[in-house]
């Protein structure tokens, strides 16, 4: 399914007479400083041509049809049809007939009489309408060299680097698809336009299929920038996940969908408890199931998700209070403690001691610092500590700095209602 609205072809050839700006009056007698080229016609041509050009000041299309078609059968140099094809032209813009406009068109970038400086222009054009035909035919291969070709000639169409996305796309060139989508959304916004959410919906799967993380990351950063709203958080969320992510990455995923109110049904509370209780994080499990139920995403008598909060409150009676852990860690030769029990905390709401203890395993080292400084972003955010947020973010390197980034994203943009 290709991204591109209903293209008004009309609308973007805007070649009306002052664009044309060469089309030659056939007064003998014409103002020198605005007139077209020298024509040579004789009067056999003169007359139904001053009678089309007449009728089209006029907007008396029927009229203009006959005249021209009567000079165009009896144009035999240069000078007469290049004159003929200009009249076509500004009849067929008229009459919005975009067969007639392409005719004209080809017709004028191969006329020896026409200015230098309009043959790419109308070349250009010619290629772009052709461009577009063919790939609403389902034929990219033979749209890509065209339209090209249209740009090669100086066309800026605005569409232009859409049609060449879908028809990259169709051919399996996905690089180049998302590199012209690129192309589009830099354009629209250097015109002060707003690109298209469906811009970004083309793209995002398409980079995502590439593997490149890093770019999936920053796609994702620049469509929720633009579009800051739940669905599309929740979208791009879930789009981002894999098979491969680790346990941190996983909870932190949901973390990130929790902190961004994009936690939608069952499903999403259901799954992020039980995910909790199996990293052995069973406060957050308790919590997340104790949200779903009060906002009535979760039945009451749903017996699977009452088996976890069930082993989720059995195993947080079992630790007991964290602070003894706490001094444990704070004893503790290396970081390693700290760290798991900055992620207790962190799982028991506590961001305030999670990240104390977050810091001395920075501290003690032998840890995962980028693991660490994730969660010690997570941490800051919750306490609102937006700029120590977006450090901690940045500090973030390897596995999980992508997964950093789409946090450190969510830091710019208010709580979603």
């Amino acid at each position: 399914m290709t991204f591109v609205s209903k293209l008004a072809l009309a609308a973007a050839l805007t070649l009306g007479a002052s664009a044309l700006g060469t089309a030659p009056a056939l007064a003998q007698k014409a103002d020198k400083q605005n007139a077209g080229p020298e024509l040579k016609v004789s009067d056999e041509f003169r007359k139904p041509a001053a009678a089309a050009d007449a009728a089209l000041k006029l907007k008396d299309l029927t009229t203009a049809d006959a005249q021209l078609t009567a000079a165009e059968a009896i144009a035999k140099n240069d000078d007469e049809k290049y004159y003929s094809a200009v009249l076509r032209l500004q009849l067929e813009l008229e009459r919005k007939n975009e067969a007639g406009q392409m005719k004209a068109l080809g017709l004028l970038a191969s006329n020896p009489k026409t200015p230098p400086e309009r043959v790419n222009a109308y070349g250009g054009l010619y290629n772009y309408m052709l461009g577009s035909q063919l790939v609403s035919q389902k034929k990219p291969a033979d749209a890509i060299p065209v339209l090209l070709k249209a740009r090669q000639l100086g066309t800026n169409q605005p569409d232009l680097p859409v049609l060449l996305a879908n028809a990259y796309a169709a051919t399996g060139k996905s690089a180049e698809a998302i590199a012209e989508v690129n192309r589009a959304i830099e354009a629209s916004k250097a015109a002060g336009r707003k690109p298209p959410v469906d811009w970004y919906k083309f793209v995002i799967p398409r980079v995502n299929a590439s593997g490149d993380r890093a770019a999936m990351a920053d796609w994702l950063k620049r469509f929720i920038a633009e579009y800051p709203t739940v669905q599309n958080w929740r979208w791009a969320i879930q789009i981002y996940r894999t098979p491969a992510d680790t346990k941190t990455q996983k909870i932190n995923l949901y973390r990130l969908m929790r902190a961004t109110n994009v936690l939608a049904d069952r499903a999403d509370y259901a799954d992020y408890g039980f995910a909790a209780q199996q990293s052995g994080l069973p406060w957050e499990a308790v919590a997340v199931i104790d949200e779903g139920r009060k906002a009535g995403k979760i039945p009451a008598g749903d017996s699977d998700v009452q088996r976890t909060y069930t082993a989720s409150q059995t195993a947080v009676k079992a630790e007991g209070s964290l602070d003894g852990l706490a001094k444990q860690a704070a004893a503790g030769k290396d970081g390693k403690t700290a760290q798991q029990t900055a992620d207790a905390f962190l799982a028991s709401g506590n961001y305030a001691k999670a990240l104390e203890l977050y810091d001395l395993a920075l501290q003690k080292g032998s840890v995962d610092a980028d693991e660490v400084n994730l969660n010690r972003g997570v941490a800051l955010r919750a306490l609102g500590r937006k700029e120590e947020a977006r450090t901690a973010f940045q500090a973030v390197k390897g596995t999980h700095a992508n997964l950093a980034l789409l946090w450190q994203t969510s830091i710019d943009f208010p709580p979603l209602a």
